[in-house]
């Protein structure tokens, strides 16, 4: 047994896990990262980060790494097939998951963090707080923080989170090629596409979400066919299907949803990220979720100087409120972007265009301040 007992133990070397990494040895806690892939990579799958997670990379001193390595779209387009709906000036960041996770991976090294690949937890005794792994390594953390992602295995092993139930919904992803330097979100009957630039090298990421009862296979790792996504998308827009015909491979797998922890801790376990609170995609919310989650843990952290225990009541009274509101204003999104009647929609596309409620909306979300949250919670 390798003794790591003064190091945080991080299972999983995804968003939340590095970013936890990171706010945590900020605040002169060690830790180690145990990630079971042999590298950082995430399939090229595309990612948007908002204004309340674009603030806590700052703190985190990744930002401008992050801004190298990303895309400033100049604006958001909603259409409704081929007509537009609203235009907004454009607030978030666009980029591969891949450049978000190389950028958090480096400010954690330089932060002094070290990282373990190929190791896949196995179990862990939250007793005597050791992780095992499936190469027979065995280590001893002073608190275990899962960040396993949305099939957690320590979720699944230690706390009742019930059993992973079919959305309705059904993904798409793939990288293209486009010359938009827009954010598009364009709605249909039963379907949504949503597609941005990742890059100055006009490659852009397309996420595609239909409503059918044909429940695929929960993972976003499964190859499509490209034939029948550019079927389910045939009603868009000539220069949409363009634009999803210059996808080289496609990803497909099913949505599904998980119960709503009551704890995201037990014991010398805390879960962050999607371990604690998978969410559906429909309001590009997981990663800043993730990057919320680790921010808040690292800075109580530091602010009850290192007690767990306090940390761990304290991080779930911030997070899992907020969590649990996010992942059930996704779940409404998802209704209200694949309407099929087309009076319904009709009067969607109205408020939409002649109400403010899709700028409310956002705001609500993106003016979450951690640090603010974190004061008041304490006075």
């Amino acid at each position: 047994m390798k003794d790591y007992s003064s190091h945080v133990g991080i299972v999983g070397g995804g968003i939340s896990g590095l970013a936890v990494g990171c706010a945590l040895e900020l605040h002169g806690v060690k830790t180690i990262i145990f990630e079971r892939g042999k590298d950082i990579s995430e399939y090229g799958a595309g990612i948007s980060i908002s204004p309340n997670g674009l603030r806590l990379l700052e703190k985190l001193g990744t930002k401008e790494d992050f801004i190298n390595e990303s895309f400033s779209p100049k604006k958001v387009v909603m259409r409704h097939l081929d007509k537009d709906i609203l235009t907004l000036e454009a607030e978030v960041l666009t980029a591969s998951r891949q450049n978000l996770i190389k950028v958090i991976h480096q400010r954690y090294l330089e932060l002094g963090g070290e990282m373990l690949f190929n190791h896949e937890c196995l179990s862990l005794n939250q007793e005597t707080c050791e992780i095992t792994f499936t190469n027979s390594e065995t280590y001893a953390v002073s608190h275990i923080l899962a960040c396993d992602g949305i099939k957690s295995p320590i979720r699944q092993r230690h706390f009742s989170s019930g059993t992973p139930t079919y959305s309705g919904y059904s993904a798409w992803r793939g990288i293209g090629i486009s010359d938009s330097k827009d954010l598009h979100f364009n709605f249909g009957p039963g379907s949504h596409l949503v597609s941005y630039p990742i890059n100055d090298q006009e490659s852009t990421s397309f996420v595609g979400i239909v409503r059918t009862k044909e429940a695929n296979e929960d993972s976003w790792k499964t190859k499509g066919s490209k034939d029948q996504f550019l079927e389910d998308f045939k009603l868009y827009d000539y220069k949409t299907t363009t634009m999803l015909n210059s996808i080289e491979e496609i990803y497909k797998w099913g949505i599904y949803t998980r119960p709503p922890l009551k704890s995201m801790h037990s014991h010398n376990l805390t879960l962050l990220g999607d371990a604690a609170h998978p969410m559906v995609p429909f309001l590009g919310q997981g990663g800043c979720m993730a990057i919320e989650d680790a921010y808040t843990f690292g800075a109580l952290m530091g602010k009850l100087k290192g007690d767990f225990k306090k940390a761990q009541l304290a991080y779930e009274k911030l997070r899992l409120e907020r969590n649990n509101k996010i992942q059930s204003a996704s779940m409404l999104q998802g209704r209200l972007n694949h309407i099929r009647s087309p009076t319904i929609a009709l009067v969607r596309n109205i408020v939409m265009k002649h109400t403010p409620i899709v700028s409310i909306r956002t705001r609500k979300i993106w003016d979450y301040d951690a640090d603010a949250a974190i004061e008041k919670f304490f006075n």
